[in-house]
């Protein structure tokens, strides 16, 4: 059993969350709060598994706060996973991008289940997610030299051909559920593959916010 923070607008929501979680004792939720703000004390306080937060609270966005969270210590820093019922909604790039590690798209299976494949360390892609992703990883190319880009190509932080292959399918409209079954797969193995190129993008990110800092 895991313990769980719920960050989210609606009270209704909360409940209807906590509801979902707790049957058969998987996870615990030990507090609830509307607001990124009053989150960052509960979070202290608690030291939780998993964070599920909506992107947009009331007073904000939950942007600072997944920021914060991702630069904790790996002994203390917890899953996130956001909330979104728009897969089109671009905090939801930002939010993956600055350290949340999955997305629960409303209406898109349960949230008990995206909680436990989180937990496995899977994550999921949305086609906008994956152009966006797709863009990122090319406008880095884009930037650097020729013998730089060329060298690039073996760095841990650029995408492989079957990361490329990947993001390009799914970008095209394609869920990992149905590549999986195409290809004969547990859809366990994309869902991983899906979480380190998420992976590459936040430390990319995390180092170029470091050179800035030195600059």
């Amino acid at each position: 059993m895991s313990t769980a923070v719920l960050v989210t607008r609606d009270p209704h929501q909360a409940l209807a969350w906590r509801s979902e979680l707790t049957p058969g004792q998987h996870h615990e939720v030990v507090g609830i709060t509307n607001a990124a703000r009053s989150a960052r004390t509960m979070l202290l306080q608690h030291r939780p598994k998993v964070v599920i937060a909506e992107l947009r609270l009331l007073d904000g966005t939950a942007m600072a706060m997944i920021q914060w969270l991702a630069s904790e210590p790996d002994a203390v820093r917890p899953t996130i996973v956001i909330v979104s019922s728009d897969a089109n909604d671009p905090l939801i790039a930002q939010a993956l991008m600055a350290g949340a590690d999955n997305l629960y798209l409303v209406g898109n299976g349960s949230l008990l289940d995206c909680v436990n494949r989180t937990l496995r360390g899977e994550s999921s892609l949305t086609p906008p997610l994956a152009q966006t992703l797709l863009d990122h990883f090319d406008r880095s190319l884009r930037s650097m030299s020729t013998w730089a880009a060329l060298d690039a190509t073996e760095s841990p932080l650029q995408l492989e051909p079957h990361e490329r292959a990947l993001l390009l399918r799914v970008a095209s409209g394609n869920s990992l559920a149905q590549l999986a079954d195409q290809r004969n797969l547990h859809p366990h193995v994309l869902g991983m593959q899906a979480r380190h190129i998420l992976r590459k993008v936040q430390w990319d990110q995390r180092a170029g916010a470091l050179t800035l800092q030195v600059a």
